[in-house]
């Protein structure tokens, strides 16, 4: 289909013709689901596109998108993409620092915002951002959810610091403290200029200029600066054009049948290439699903029995926390769960072999009936009980997790791909997947392997470099032309891709033994009591890990031990002999999985999440720069050195 369109707009528009009055996308307001008809969307982009351009931006102008997920992201995506605009989506919980790297480096003139509070925390930062010249406030009157977002009132001091220490280059090298602080003197003569998207809206329509610019988007026109999660060094915007987000739409389509009777939930971050392609565009504007934006992670049960959609995208945590729940039950419930889920597994049809005890097939199914009975049927319910398959990507996915998944009637498709490859390279299909796999290759993605076991990839959908950084442009490809993703991986005789890890995360111990991190974190992730590990050993005699035990399990087991957790929650649990005798087992149970070289011989119990302390990307993925100077002092520790 995309073949007959330049750019996403322009194909947005003709699907909005066909299906006009159907809903499109719906929000929750005031405890109520309502929706937005492909026309009203359609409208109101326009409207959008007609301000911007009546505000004086050029095509191929950058603006920033710093929402949440709403129908008003898709409204102000469309709009300034309608205008010849490259937007920059920005995550909700950006700090003070990423905000002002992005919108620097990005060269954003104006910025969509959520709310007044949000505006003002953009004002504060203008001292450090000359080109940014204006500021839409979506949601003029709505109230902040202050455990979204760092801070209302920056630390213009600690931002400043942060940018002139780093080798960012994003200040000039002849650019002193004080001249920024001379900017913020005067800042009230560089106020940003705000406008509400309720009044961008009814600026007086010239369908004439909007139309010229629609109708001037070509295909290798730029659409997004992607920005990389920044886990190793400062993010990088990847340039993806309109071209290679049609190219890994369409191919996705093929792989992965959406219809328009289909219903998702979108809870993942748009601001994430993932959930932008495989839960926006793809769906969207190839097979004119519903979509539904749920209110939160806190909120998704609730919302997915709500909406009862018919398929859900996420990140192997999200999965891996209802399998971690389901099969947490302790007790005589919790052993007869546990025994009646092992059964399932080995009566699921996708574990047989062709042809394996054929005689016997019909017992087989008869007992997998029963026992989904008895164990699924509820826990289908809860997600909603219109699940056709979910899909999986962002990371790698526990095998154990899709096979539970599986048996319990429902697949999980995983796939895999990179902000640099729009995003999507493999994924399994419905008819078609492998546990443990990320799937074939899309139709029109060419995949080999170099020598050490490096995933190349060439495509319609891979990415010509980063923004303002030809240095890594350059290193991002090899002579021939193919993109080196930086993982490591194998296919089988089939054609299915398998990962073991990043090959800048693979590490070697001082016995030079080489270690996949990725693969002992995944085990230990999939433990109930773990929420999430890190684990470190580079150089080192042996292995550690940095663990984050899961608040739920360990409260449940105190009560039902009648043991009273000291007060002070996890802060206190590292040096609690109870909660460490506990841990010390699970970690010796996790461990006679592993090859001797890579099990874990001692562990720190971390006080918060990872995703409190702001060492994790929007996808869940580990910051692990980052987390290893946040825990410095407890690594040594563990090794017996001094600091």
């Amino acid at each position: 289909m995309s073949h007959a369109w330049s750019s996403i707009p322009q194909l947005f528009y003709a699907q909005a013709q066909h299906w006009e009055s159907r809903p499109l996308v719906y929000g929750k307001n005031f405890m109520h689901w309502a929706p937005l008809t492909w026309r009203q969307v359609a409208n109101r982009s326009w409207s959008i596109a007609n301000a911007l351009i009546h505000l004086g931006l050029r095509k191929n102008d950058r603006v920033a998108l710093w929402l949440r997920n709403s129908p008003e992201w898709l409204l102000c995506d469309l709009g300034t993409l309608t205008a010849g605009c490259v937007n920059v989506p920005i995550h909700e919980s950006a700090s003070d620092v990423e905000l002002t790297y992005l919108l620097r480096d990005s060269g954003s003139i104006g910025i969509f915002v959520q709310n007044q509070s949000l505006a003002e925390r953009i004002q504060k930062l203008k001292p450090l951002l000359p080109e940014l010249k204006w500021v839409v406030i979506v949601h003029p009157h709505q109230k902040l959810n202050r455990s979204a977002y760092e801070s209302i009132e920056p630390n213009l001091e600690a931002v400043k610091a942060s940018y002139l220490l780093s080798e960012s280059k994003l200040f000039e090298s002849t650019q002193t403290l004080s001249d920024i602080e001379s900017n913020d003197a005067h800042s009230d003569l560089i106020k940003i200029q705000r406008y509400t998207l309720e009044e961008l809206e009814k600026i007086d329509s010239n369908d004439e200029a909007v139309q010229t610019r629609l109708n001037d988007l070509g295909p290798d026109d730029s659409l997004t600066f992607q920005y990389t999660s920044g886990t190793t060094g400062e993010p990088k915007g990847v340039i993806l054009t309109h071209k290679n987000i049609l190219a890994n739409c369409e191919a996705a389509i093929e792989a992965v049948p959406i219809t328009p009777d289909d219903v998702l939930l979108s809870f993942l971050p748009l601001s994430h290439s993932f959930e932008r392609l495989a839960g926006y565009y793809m769906p969207m504007l190839f097979a004119g699903a519903t979509i539904y934006f749920a209110e939160g992670l806190g909120r998704l049960i609730r919302n997915l029995n709500e909406v009862s959609p018919t398929i859900m995208t996420g990140v192997p945590r999200i999965y891996e926390k209802i399998y971690a729940r389901f099969n947490g039950k302790r007790g005589a419930q919790g052993k007869l769960r546990s025994s009646l889920s092992k059964a399932a597994l080995a009566l699921n049809p996708a574990e047989r072999k062709q042809g394996q005890f054929k005689a016997l097939t019909d017992i087989f199914d008869d007992g997998r009936k029963w026992i989904n009975r008895q164990l699924f049927s509820e826990f289908r319910d809860r997600l909603g009980g219109r699940l056709r398959f979910m899909v999986s990507g962002g990371a790698p996915l526990d095998e154990r997790v899709a096979r539970f998944f599986s048996a319990a009637g429902l697949i999980i498709l995983e796939g895999y791909g990179l902000s640099e490859t729009s995003p999507v390279l493999t994924v399994n299909r419905p008819h078609a997947y492998r546990f443990g796999s990320v799937g074939q290759p899309l139709n029109g993605v060419h995949i080999k392997l170099a020598d050490d076991g490096e995933i190349m990839v060439k495509g319609p959908n891979v990415t010509q470099g980063y923004h303002q950084k030809e240095q890594e442009s350059r290193e991002l490809f090899n002579q021939d032309g193919w993109l080196l993703t930086g993982d490591i991986g194998h296919f089988d005789q089939e054609g299915f891709l398998y990962i073991s890890d990043r090959k800048k995360d693979i590490f070697k111990t001082a016995n030079g033994k080489m270690i996949a991190p990725q693969y002992i974190e995944r085990l230990f992730n999939s433990s109930p009591w773990i929420e999430q590990s890190y684990v470190i050993g580079d150089q080192k005699p042996f292995c550690v890990a940095l663990i984050v035990p899961s608040i739920n399990e360990v409260e449940a087991w105190a009560k039902s031990i009648g043991y009273e957790l000291p007060v002070g929650g996890r802060a206190t649990w590292q040096t609690e002999a109870n909660i460490r005798a506990l841990f010390e087992l699970e970690v010796d149970t996790l461990n006679k999985r592993l090859s001797r070289h890579e099990t874990i011989k001692r562990f720190y119990l971390c006080p918060e999440s990872f995703v409190n302390e702001d060492l994790t990307t929007p996808s869940l993925k580990l910051k692990r720069d980052l987390a290893l100077k946040a825990y410095s002092k407890e690594i040594a520790h563990l090794y017996g050195e001094a600091l």
